[in-house]
């Protein structure tokens, strides 16, 4: 009478599994940690953007000012949007005054009654680098209005990863528009600058 098997691995069949997922586990870790870089990266730049935009929807809708600066730089860093004063009866359109979203409770980086800051509290591993320290996007067209419009170098913003292998750059072009091109590294759907 043949000896009957119960049903189940031997200790060696598992030995063999286990070695094999932790073969494919090692290979599929690097890929891993590209992709949750490139993510950062772009979620920073597309953060970025969408402030840029509201900010400048904002000057239009309620045809005021808005200043957009940056406070800090490298990894502890930040980007707020605040709206100029509603001028009185008969005056001109006031000056924005730049958002300092470092202060202990950034009230001051308000448009319409709304908070409009991106930081690296949102972005961990995220660094900026910028030579400009603030934009202002004109309340009657929306365009940019301040000192550096024709200075491209001056109107943009670096967000870089933390090992530094992907850098996104965003641009903000003197109509107001603010695009997103690879400075390093290449991230899918975004041009090399």
């Amino acid at each position: 009478m043949p000896v009957r098997r119960n049903g189940g691995f031997t200790l060696l069949e598992l030995m063999v599994a286990v070695g094999i997922f932790l073969l494919l586990t090692a290979l599929a870790v690097p890929s891993f940690q590209t992709y949750f870089e490139k993510a950062r990266v772009r979620g920073a730049a597309d953060g970025v953007v969408a402030m840029i935009a509201n900010a400048r929807q904002a000057a239009v809708k309620f045809d005021r000012n808005v200043s957009v600066a940056t406070t800090g730089s490298g990894a502890t860093w930040c980007l707020g949007a605040r709206e100029a004063a509603v001028p009185a009866a008969g005056d001109q359109a006031a000056a924005a005054a730049d958002c300092d979203c470092s202060a202990a409770s950034p009230t001051t980086c308000m448009v319409d009654g709304q908070e409009q800051l991106v930081g690296s509290s949102a972005y961990p591993g995220i660094s900026l680098s910028s030579p400009a320290s603030s934009l202002t996007f004109d309340g009657r067209l929306g365009m940019r209005s301040d000192a550096d419009t024709g200075n491209a170098d001056a109107s943009s913003f670096d967000l870089t990863s933390s090992p530094g292998r992907y850098t996104l750059t965003v641009s903000v072009s003197p109509l107001g528009q603010a695009t997103v091109c690879s400075k390093s590294g290449s991230i899918l759907g975004y041009p090399s600058c």
